[in-house]
This record gives structure tokens, sequence and C-alpha cells, in this order.
């Protein structure tokens, strides 16, 4: 047995893109200094390549614990071996390289 097509799904996706693109058009006056910021381009693509090579994707994909215990009672933030990381070495890493004087700027 075949099923009908429905249109709601059609209508409704027809409807919210005309609806987006209206409220695009009409608030671009306003998003225009926004979207032609050099500073606010340069400032997002810095975060995310921070972001990037300090290893966030790795944890990301893999869902590396944030810290373990180091079996001393504490808190191990830096795990040891070539191919293991955890989450509080990206945050480490990007500040690290955010503010550390050799980068150019």
């Amino acid at each position: 047995m075949i099923r009908p097509f429905d249109y709601t799904n059609l209508v409704l996706g027809g409807g919210a893109a005309i609806i987006g693109l209206t409220i695009l058009k009409l608030a671009f006056n306003s998003l225009k200094p926004a979207l032609y910021s050099r500073n606010l381009w340069a400032a997002i693509s810095l975060i995310l390549i921070l972001l990037f090579t300090s290893g966030h994707m790795f944890n990301h994909i893999r869902r590396v614990p944030y810290v373990a215990n180091n079996g001393k009672g504490g808190v191990s933030y830096i795990a040891g071996g070539f191919s293991n990381q955890y989450g509080m070495e990206t945050q480490i890493v990007a500040v690290v390289c955010m503010f550390c004087p050799c980068t150019v700027r």
C-alpha cells in the first residue's frame, strides 16, 4: 500500500523559508555593520582557530574525560602519553596560545 504524499511539511517549510527571508531582508540594514565588520570576523576566526588547534574537536569526537584523578587523591589535568588527552588540556593550550608573547598580532 502506498501512502499519499503529505503536503503539510512542504507548505510549512516553504512558509517558514519565506518568512525567514522576509525577516532577513527587513533586518539587513541593522545587521550590515556586523556582517561587514573585519574585527568581528577576525575575533570569530581566532576563537575557532584556537579551539581547533588546541584539540577541542579531538575531545569532542573521542568523548574524553574533562579531568581524572591521579590515584593519590588529587586531580590530573594533563594526561600522560602521546595519544591521550583530557578536556582541560584543550583550554590550557588555548589560553597559553592566546597570551604567548611570541605570537604575531
